[in-house]
Formats: structure tokens, sequence, C-alpha cells
């Protein structure tokens, strides 16, 4: 992959995971994802690692997602939701950017 694509990817991360925390409020899978992103940096060959992490991540914001709609009864915060569905496919194209590589 190219270094333009891995820079474009980390950064839309760190946005995205930025504003999921500030919008929902739930601080674990937006630090989930600043560890995809720190162990990424900082060695390639936590590739496994940062998998496992982005499937954690993943996991728990689906987790808040039920949590928030059934339990704590918020059917109407549209934007809650819009970030936890852009910050899912954010961690998932950046899996699977991982997964990818040579």
């Amino acid at each position: 992959m190219e270094d333009a694509e891995k820079l474009f990817l980390n950064m839309l991360l760190l946005v995205s995971a930025s504003a999921y925390w500030y919008v929902t409020g739930h601080f674990l899978p937006a630090v989930l994802g600043y560890f995809v992103l720190v162990l990424y940096f900082y060695d390639e060959t936590f590739a496994m690692l940062d998998l496992v992490l982005s499937i954690l991540a993943l996991l728990m914001i689906i987790y808040f997602f039920v949590v928030d709609y059934y339990i704590d009864s918020k059917p109407d915060d549209f934007a809650q939701y819009g970030f936890s569905v852009i910050y899912m496919l954010v961690i998932f194209f950046k899996s699977r950017s991982i997964f990818n590589a040579d």
C-alpha cells in the first residue's frame, strides 16, 4: 500500500476516534483506536495485535450502540449513531489495509 494511503487512513482514524469520543462520550473504543494508531506507527510487526485491538474496538462500538439505543432509550440522537457508523467503517478499512499489507 502506498504511503499516502497509510497516512490518510491514520489521520482519518485519529479524527474519527476523537469525534466519536466527543460526540458519544464513550472513551474506551476511542482509546483502542488510538492504540491501533500508535502501535502501527511504532512498528508494523504489531499487525496481529492491531487487528485484535480493531476487533475489540468494533465490538465495543456495537455494544455501546445497542446499549444507547435500547437501554438508555436515545433513539433520536442521530449524530451519535452517525459517528458510531463512521468510526466503525474507518476501523474496518484500517484493519483491511493492515490485513492486505505485504
